[in-house]
């Protein structure tokens, strides 16, 4: 009697080719690695599958608006447009996997990945950092890390805050000139940079007493920031300069989060000491 088995249509295997494509900013031993983790997590049938492919080869359909293969692999300005798309809502084309829409967001942030406009690593892993040779899930490494803080100490020990402040010029932030507004950011970077590396005993904002705190420790921070960067808004809590640093230290907090996180791809600071209220023709 003869046996009939079941035919399982063949799915390509994903390739990481010998030659990156310019689109891609990734080395290809990063890619390797992150790959490998990602298929372990997801498959190598949905969408996630052939984000990779398609981002790196071009050889299969788009993982998102279903477009025909490239044959060629795509450009950065296609893999943004590709990750940005609503996603497509008929029936699939041949060589898309059928289950491709329970992971539209893990193949947008593959792609985001890839191109550049994130260094949040794209897998689900507890210690992701490792693939950076960071801790944790922390998206920079400890050298990187310091190098920030040390930077933010250099440039407040060229200008800070007056010590002590004019009550009237603490009661009005907002009405800073950018000099002190740079100070005040400097100063939230410096100090969560700071406890991140283990060299501050408690957080800034929070007090937790955690050394060498986690990313995940790091949403109490932002939490608390909250209130310190509404400080003399509209619907915002009143300026309480005994209470709370001010609110540019508050927003520098938030910013370092997102930076260590990898959701910002540049540091809070530039390699002179300026933050966003600052500029080089401003010194």
């Amino acid at each position: 009697m003869t046996e009939h088995r079941p035919t399982v249509k063949p799915v390509p295997a994903v390739r990481n080719p010998e030659q990156l494509p310019p689109a891609i900013v990734r080395s290809r031993q990063l890619i390797q690695a992150v790959l490998a983790q990602s298929l372990l997590e997801t498959g190598d049938q949905g969408c996630a599958a052939l984000a990779w492919d398609w981002a790196l080869t071009g050889t299969r359909p788009s993982p998102v608006t279903l477009s025909l293969p490239l044959g060629h692999p795509p450009s950065r300005a296609e893999i943004h447009a590709e990750a940005s798309a609503p996603p497509e809502g008929s029936t699939a084309p041949p060589g898309v996997p059928a289950d491709y829409c329970d992971q539209l967001s893990e193949a947008r942030h593959v792609l985001t990945w890839l191109a550049g406009d994130t260094d949040e690593i794209p897998v689900d892993d507890d210690n992701r950092g490792r693939f950076i040779g960071a801790r944790d899930d922390y998206a920079r490494t400890d050298a990187h890390i310091r190098q920030v803080r040390d930077q933010a100490r250099r440039a407040l020990d060229a200008f800070d805050l007056p010590e002590p402040m004019d009550p009237d010029d603490a009661m009005n932030p907002w009405r800073w000139p950018a000099a002190w507004m740079n100070a005040a950011w400097l100063r939230g970077v410096h100090d969560l940079l700071d406890w991140v590396l283990g060299d501050r005993p408690a957080a800034p904002l929070s007090a937790q007493t955690i050394r060498l705190p986690s990313l995940y420790d790091l949403t109490y921070e932002e939490a608390a920031a909250d209130d310190v960067v509404q400080q003399g808004r509209p619907g915002g809590e009143p300026v309480d300069p005994a209470r709370h640093p001010p609110p540019e230290y508050g927003e520098a907090v938030q910013a370092v989060i997102r930076w260590l996180r990898g959701q910002t791809t540049t540091p809070p600071i530039d390699h002179h000491g300026h933050s966003p209220y600052t500029t080089s023709a401003e010194d």
